[in-house]
């Protein structure tokens, strides 16, 4: 009894074992065939990209500046981004009870922009359609532009245009007859306004500048420390300790200051030698950026004091005020020398073709086509090429690169 009782298990479990080979045998074969004829294409977007020789140092902005003090207890909110550029007697900011008030009125605001886009793209209902191919351009060319914002990560410049693309859209389906009107959005939204007026629990109190000027939100105490009248006998000292306090404690009543004029200065500290070598000196005219910006801007070099050690400290003088400079103490400057500007392609995605051409596969709708390159420059995980839009048969911004991908041919066609 007993050894048929074995005989039985030893059966059960080579059954056992067997369903489990089979098992394994058919997820491996299932696996296989999935990596073979599951390859899908990887895209990216063909961006221009700058790539320049640098000489790089952290610096100190100085401008000459005032500070914007409010008396009261309530809770501040600021009308105008930084660097905004405002009048006399301008309100820069009001000041509200409580902090729901606040955000209570950034939704009645941004309801009240869409009803007035809206009331505006009603206007065309009385137009012909001959319009139409106008506006198709202009909202594909903001298209394009956001889409180049967005990845340069230029949230700022997208936000901007944003309004301007709604508007374009909605004019459009007007015109093509998508939409007769846009009373129902329009009275819905008027209503959510009502309520939210009648939720506030006190209307906004107006907060105003005396003098005109570029009003900026943000303080760092250095504000009646550094000038242009200070700058040129600024120290080496006196730079690195502002790089490593960059901000110093500030009184509780300021809101913010105002800067005269949109000339501004820097002041880094640079190898006495390598300027030389550069070609840097007083009256030069460089390209600069900071920080993580794309943004090159043009500077000109005021002043070259030389101190010990090899090095000099190098004064800077820019007539471009944007937020970022506005708002910053100490940013880390980029002194751009030889530039390339092109088409960045990333290199695992460049191929030969039959007649030796070196160039990309791009999708165009289901379909790839091969398309020739011009470099540039190479780097080690990417190739600059020539801008080759306007020329037949070349790589054209906002193509759809493929970056990865098997058995990759002119005319194959993909999903």
């Amino acid at each position: 009894m007993n050894e048929k009782n074995t005989a039985i298990n030893t059966t059960l479990i080579l059954k056992v074992i067997w369903v489990l080979l089979s098992l394994f045998f058919v997820i491996l074969m299932a696996s296989q065939f999935y990596i073979y004829f599951y390859n899908p294409l990887v895209i990216e977007t063909a961006m221009l990209y700058e790539t320049s020789e640098t000489v790089n140092f952290k610096g100190v902005h100085i401008r000459n500046e005032r500070l914007v003090r409010y008396g009261g207890a309530d809770v501040v909110s600021y009308i105008h981004p930084d660097g905004s550029k405002l009048g006399r007697n301008s309100v820069v900011a009001q000041s509200y009870r409580v902090i729901e008030d606040i955000l209570i009125q950034r939704r009645i605001d941004e309801l009240t922009e869409r009803v007035q886009l809206l009331e505006s793209a009603q206007t065309m209902t009385t137009t012909d359609n001959s319009q139409l191919e106008s506006y198709i351009n202009q909202i594909t060319n903001r298209h394009t532009l956001l889409l180049g914002q967005t990845v340069a990560s230029d949230y700022g410049a997208v936000d901007s245009h944003k309004s301007e693309y709604i508007s374009l859209q909605s004019r459009r389906r007007i015109l093509m007859g998508d939409e007769t009107d846009y009373n129902e959005q329009i009275n819905l939204m008027n209503s959510e306004i009502a309520a939210l007026r009648a939720q506030m629990s006190t209307l906004p109190r107006n907060i105003s500048i005396d003098d005109a000027g570029y009003f900026v939100s943000v303080v760092d105490g250095y504000e009646g420390l550094l000038n242009f009248d200070k700058l040129m006998t600024i120290s080496r000292e006196e730079i690195e300790n502002i790089i490593r306090q960059p901000m110093l404690d500030v009184a509780g009543d300021i809101i913010g200051k105002m800067i005269d004029g949109y000339n501004w200065r820097f002041a880094g500290l640079i190898s006495t030698e390598r300027a030389n070598a550069l070609k840097l000196f007083e009256g030069t005219t460089v390209e600069f950026r900071t920080g993580g910006s794309t943004q090159a801007v043009k500077a000109t070099i005021l002043r070259q004091i030389r101190i010990e050690d090899g090095m000099s400290i190098f004064i800077f003088e820019c007539d471009v005020l944007t937020p970022e400079f506005a708002s910053r103490r100490v940013s880390q400057f980029s002194i751009l020398l030889d530039s390339f500007k092109g088409i960045r392609i990333p290199t695992r995605a460049v191929h030969i073709n039959a007649d030796g051409e070196q160039g990309v596969f791009v999708q165009r709708g289901a379909e790839l086509v091969f398309r020739r390159i011009e470099v540039i420059t190479i780097e080690s995980d990417y190739f600059l090429v020539e801008d080759t839009t306007d020329i037949t048969g070349f790589i054209s911004l906002y193509d759809s690169v493929v970056v990865r991908g098997r058995d990759l041919y002119e005319g194959k066609i993909v999903q």
